[in-house]
């Protein structure tokens, strides 16, 4: 993969629109990032990485904070990237997802993440889909996210880690860098199997022991220690017994229970007919005895029947007696009412009421109703006459209102025109401060900003002072280090000599010379001397030394650097200035936003007051028109009213009223219309009386009574008739079935016969009853048992048959899962995928050790350890050093800081070697280094830099990301990334080709 060109707007630090010309900036091979801390170099690895695969390394990527603070909150961050990768030249461009504020209302909304892929070199479609761009990559890449950020943006920290990291750590990188999930699937495979195998050897196990339970608890007994074949038989052959006999003794009492069952049924049949015989004779007594009674019902139920059909007729007379009387009564009700009244009283003179002829009497009512009819269209008129009053005072009322109303209508539209002025100039006023507004806002801010920047100077003061105190004490613990370690060297050259005597051993040669004669070795003269370990801690103090004093530079060079950013800012302003003309502006500001704020009112206000005025105008015109309207109406009403009262005076002559009238001529209708109805009821109900009494007395005589009065004697009601009907039939009935009961051969014959004990007979028979059911329960449970147990053991044989192959299955299924989980046999402790991880591991150490030997000067290389770690930790994932100084193997915990940097890069650098041939040879044309080279003296930094010159010659682009000094000097080609205020921007340096900056 060989990156051409980068592209960054409102990413990270990056608030303009940033551009890279990665082809440019490697064309020696190697080039330097470097910048403040802060100011962006992660961020332009994390646009690489975000532009690939849509996310960004590590922690940062959980954060989700890609838009840039810098950039407007609606400017849309984006990242472009130009690259050849596996031949293919393609170009992307991404957006993460972001929000951004609503264009109308408060609040934000969420921009969903969007990118789009170009081929560039035609070999393919263009894809807009995130999942496709992503696939297309890690297929033409041939390397994950994780595989990526491990390989190609060599972070040295992790490394670091990884190199210390125990077995567990370590497997958890290597899973992320390498494939071995099919591995891992396969021990979950052979875990599950076992796991099942287990759970089936435990249920057939169980199942059988279940088995011989159910048998013990069917056949009683006990069970052995260990059931077979040979015991269930037993059981078996026993149950088998206890049926047949049991089948036997069943036989015999069922015999002798049908034998008592014979006898008991014909002494029952013999005492049965000995009872019929005595009942009938019983019967036959009683009926003689009430032969009297029966001829009584006989003529009684006669007599009833002949007088059944009168008795309707009977009834229908009492009901028009009744009502013939009842009409009697209301013809003296209603003509007592009728002549309550003077005038009916003059009509009914010399007249009875049951006289009165009710067709004189409708010929009457006729004259009242014409005489009435006469009166009412003029009364209905008088009954207007309230109503037509109030109308006159409601119309009064109205033209009353309607001109009080006008009188203050014209009050208000003559002030109008006042109210519109000043509202106008109020309105005017204030239009024209809005416009002072955003220059008054822009001078707020600024002295705003001025103010902050005056209290970070001070604050930025302090932090100068005590940074270059720290700068001052970190410079002279350097310096008192070096001197320590340059005087613990000189030490030890000068005490080598004494250090080689006292390693020499009697007999063997010497390392220097090679004699085996060792006649005066060199002793010590001072009593002191110098270890490699003592040398090893000054050097290390010496680096720690070193890097907090670049570390106290830095910071005080970025506090410099930020103090003459600010006195640009402020220049000769005095904190009193800056405080009364921040004051004067906010003064100023707040005038101009209140008045501002009263536009919208002001402008309601001066259409609410023309909206008024109009309104006013057109309610003025309105309530002139319903006043005119209302005057004419009142004329009109008075002179209907006029009218009416001369027409009342002219058909009255001023006596009496005419709704008086109208009353007592209807009141006289109504009684009058009462007392002939009343009238023709009267003589309705005497002409039916008179009908149904003349028919009654005819059918009587017709039916053989002398009178009503004996016809209503001999009636009888349903009940007594049923009665009289049922005891008649039931006396017939039971006389013939007793005589035909006496007359049956077995009745007179057990009539004859001698008694029967059948209570014996019952408890001979319940006896064998219970002596064959006691038997037929002893053999349905000896059956029963015989068949479960047939069905058991039968059930017994099949488990145990099958028990013995599962059961060396299960072993040999559980003996492999464990091997291969790292368990059981495995005595390296590893799992199947830590087994591959190892060999992964031995490939990346033999890759790597290539780089050590030569960043050490020979005397370093990787061993790869396949021990089990301690308390039966896996193994198969230990890394050591082996020193070929001294011929030990030595862990990696024990190296110094630049040895551990070299150890570190040798190793990225080798998974990245790896990483690429699994990726199907694809060359890794471009790297990047992050960090690690302060921990570097000269002569180490020289061995990394031969080393990576050797990775530039093959081909590759290196990029350095360090804010170490010396690396600035050795590598021409820089990407300064410097840090503003308003975002951070790049610059291209020692090239011929000028940078494209943001």
């Amino acid at each position: 993969m060989r990156i051409h060109h980068l592209r960054m707007r409102a990413f990270g630090p990056f608030a303009d629109e940033t551009v890279v010309d990665v082809d440019a900036l490697a064309a020696d091979g190697l080039f330097l990032l470097h910048g403040q801390t802060g100011a962006g170099k992660s961020t332009i690895l994390d646009a690489v990485a975000f532009a690939l695969f849509g996310r960004v390394p590590g922690a940062r990527n959980d954060a989700k904070r890609l838009h840039s603070d810098h950039a407007a909150p609606d400017v849309v961050p984006e990242v472009e990237l130009e690259a050849t990768i596996g031949g293919r030249r393609l170009r992307i461009i991404r957006s993460p997802e972001f929000h951004r504020p609503k264009k109308t209302g408060e609040g934000t909304r969420k921009i969903n993440a969007r990118a789009s892929l170009v081929w560039v070199d035609g070999s393919g479609p263009a894809l807009t889909r995130i999942p496709d761009i992503g696939d297309a990559v890690i297929g033409v890449l041939g390397m994950s996210a994780e595989q990526f950020f491990q390989v190609v943006l060599l972070p040295q920290g992790d490394f670091a880690r990884f190199l210390r990291a125990n077995p567990d750590e370590r497997e958890s990188l290597l899973e992320r860098v390498f494939d071995t999930a099919r591995f891992g699937d396969l021990e979950e495979w052979l875990r599950e199997r076992a796991r099942e195998s287990e759970a089936d050897l435990g249920e057939r196990t169980a199942a059988l022991d279940r088995l011989a339970g159910q048998i013990v608890a069917v056949g009683g007994g006990d069970a052995p220690a260990e059931p077979d074949d040979e015991w269930a038989q037993a059981c078996r052959d026993a149950a088998a017994q206890d049926d047949s006999r049991s089948a036997a003794v069943l036989t015999s009492a069922q015999a002798a229970a049908d034998q008592a069952r014979a006898a008991y049924d014909a002494g029952v049949r013999v005492a049965d007919l000995r009872r019929r015989g005595g009942e009938a004779r019983s019967q036959l007594g009683q009926l003689v005895r009430g032969e009297a009674e029966f001829a009584a019902a006989t003529t009684a139920l006669a007599a009833a029947r002949r007088a059944a059909p009168l008795g309707p007729i009977a009834d229908d007379l009492d009901r028009a007696i009744t009502i013939r009387r009842q009409a009697d009564r209301g013809v003296d009700r209603a003509a007592g009412r009728f002549v309550e009244l003077d005038e009916a009283e003059a009509w009914c003179a010399g007249r009875e009421a049951n006289s009165i002829d009710p067709d004189a009497l409708e010929q009457a009512i006729g004259r009242w109703t014409t005489e009435s009819g006469r009166w009412q269209p003029l009364a209905r008129r008088i009954d207007e006459r309230p109503a037509l009053i109030a109308d006159i005072d409601a119309v009064d009322t109205r033209i009353t209102q309607c001109g009080k109303r006008m009188g203050e209508l014209s009050e208000l539209v003559e002030r109008a025109p006042e109210r519109r002025r000043l509202a106008a100039e109020s309105l005017t006023a204030a239009t024209q401060m809005r416009v002072q507004v955003p220059g008054l806002r822009t001078e707020h801010e600024r002295l705003t900003k001025l103010v902050v920047a005056w209290e970070e100077r001070e604050k930025q003061r302090a932090s100068a002072r005590a940074a270059e105190r720290k700068l001052l004490d970190a410079r002279e613990k350097q310096v008192s280090a070096a001197e320590h370690l340059v005087d613990l060297r000189r030490r030890r050259l000068d005490g080598m000599a004494a250090e080689l005597a006292a390693q020499l051993v009697d007999g063997q040669p010497c390392m220097v010379c090679g004699s085996a004669d060792h006649p005066e070795p060199t002793v010590a003269t001072d009593g002191t001397s110098v270890s490699d370990a003592d040398e090893a801690d000054a050097r290390a103090a010496e680096q720690d030394a070193a890097t907090h004093r670049d570390a106290a530079q830095a910071r005080h060079a970025a506090i410099a650097q930020r103090l003459a950013v600010l006195d640009d800012t402020l220049g000769e302003m005095s904190r009193e200035q800056i405080d009364d003309d921040l004051a004067r502006s906010a003064a100023a500001l707040a005038d101009a936003d209140r008045a501002v704020a009263r536009i919208p009112g002001l402008e309601q206000a001066l259409g609410a007051i023309d909206a008024e005025t109009d309104a006013w105008r057109r309610e003025l015109g309105e309530c002139e028109s319903i006043r005119s309207a209302d005057r004419q109406k009142a004329m009109s009403l008075r002179e209907t009213l006029t009218a009416l009262d001369a027409e009342i005076l002219e058909a009255t002559g001023g006596r009496g009223g005419i709704t008086e009238r109208l009353a007592e001529l209807g009141e006289l209708i109504r009684r009058a219309a009462s007392l002939r109805d009343a009238r023709r009821a009267g003589l309705d109900a005497a002409g039916r009386h008179d009908d149904i009494a003349q028919r009654l007395g005819e059918r009587c005589v017709a039916a053989g009574f002398d009178d009503a009065a004996a016809m209503r004697a001999a009636l009888a009601t349903d009940d007594q008739i049923t009665a009289w009907e049922a005891l008649l039939t039931r006396a017939g009935a039971l006389r013939a079935a007793a005589e035909a009961t006496l007359a049956e051969p077995d009745v007179a014959a057990a009539l004859t016969a001698d008694p029967v004990d059948v209570d014996a007979l019952t408890a001979d028979l319940r006896v064998a009853e219970e002596v064959r059911e006691a038997a037929a329960r002893e053999h349905a449970v000896a059956a029963r048992r015989h068949a479960v147990l047939k069905e058991y053991v039968a059930q017994f044989w099949s488990a145990a048959d099958g028990l013995a192959p599962m059961r060396e299955r299960h072993e040999e299924l559980r003996s492999l899962a464990e091997l291969v989980a790292g368990r059981g046999q495995n005595s390296r402790r590893m799992a199947l995928r830590s087994y591959v991880l190892a060999a992964r591991l031995e490939e990346v150490l033999v890759a790597a050790s290539a780089r050590l030997r030569q960043m050490s000067s020979g005397r370093y290389e990787f061993a790869h350890s396949d021990a089990a770690g301690p308390r039966g930790r896996r193994g198969g994932l230990g890394i050591e050093v082996r020193d070929e100084y001294t011929g030990a193997v030595r862990a990696t915990t024990t190296l110094s800081g630049g040895e551990t940097f070299f150890a570190s890069l040798a190793l990225a650098l080798g998974l990245a070697d790896v990483v690429s041939a699994e990726a199907g040879g694809r060359v890794l044309d471009t790297l990047f280094i992050d960090e690690g080279f302060g921990t570097l003296d000269p002569e180490a930094l020289d061995l990394v830099m031969g080393v990576l010159d050797e990775l530039r010659s093959g081909g590759r682009v290196v990029g350095v990301v360090s804010h170490v000094e010396e690396l600035r000097a050795r590598i021409p080609a820089q990407l300064h990334v410097i840090r503003g205020e308003n975002g951070s921007r790049v610059r291209m340096e020692g090239m011929a080709v000028p940078a494209v900056g943001g």
